[in-house]
């Protein structure tokens, strides 16, 4: 009789943990397609501090909402700063790194620029260099710009931010480049594949 009760716990913790693997499955997919980060350039257009919300226009005209809270992180106001301190700064530009489903998305990092300070580039990679993080994209006229990668460089692919050590840009991908230009330098603050 023992060892027909061990057979059945066994037997009971096994359907147990198999029905737990599914489970967590199943979540593990809904926080993966609405929990990825992406992240957006435009103009602030407008901060609601009682509702904790911002909205920005971007490039293409299209406007995004995001809600902000404790955890969201502000560069470029003074030090690091709090989504409230955003309140009067309509008109700057701004790179949004956000996670959350359409319609729902969640600011979890807000780099501030000055009202000119980003500028724009669209082209194709035509090299990569991972050990001196950089990236050389040819324009529309057949220039070819340098553009550094830092650790802040929020790189948004198909499947969300990667890490610039992980950017697996190829020759011939169609990108737009946000970036600031410093001591001659040019530097990427946002690299989306289109």
């Amino acid at each position: 009789m023992t060892r027909q009760v061990a057979l059945s716990t066994l037997v009971t913790t096994i359907l147990l943990f198999v029905g737990c693997l599914g489970y967590c499955e199943a979540v593990r997919a809904e926080v993966s397609a609405s929990g990825r980060h992406h992240a957006v350039a435009g103009e602030l257009e407008k901060v609601d501090a009682d509702a904790k919300k911002i909205t920005i226009r971007a490039a293409d005209g299209t406007e995004h909402a995001f809600s902000y809270g404790r955890r969201t992180v502000v560069h470029g106001v003074e030090a690091t700063a709090k989504g409230a301190e955003l309140a009067g700064r309509e008109g700057s530009q701004v790179v949004v790194r956000y996670s959350g489903a359409a319609g729902r998305e969640t600011a979890d990092h807000i780099d501030v620029f000055g009202h000119d300070a980003l500028k724009t580039t669209e082209g194709t990679i035509t090299e990569v260099d991972k050990a001196g993080q950089k990236v050389v994209v040819r324009t529309s006229d057949g220039a070819d710009e340098t553009y550094d990668l830092g650790r802040d460089s929020a790189i948004d692919t198909e499947h969300g931010l990667v890490d610039a050590a992980r950017f697996t840009g190829k020759e011939g991908d169609h990108v737009v480049v946000y970036h600031t230009e410093d001591a001659g330098r040019k530097v990427v603050h946002l690299l989306k594949r289109l």
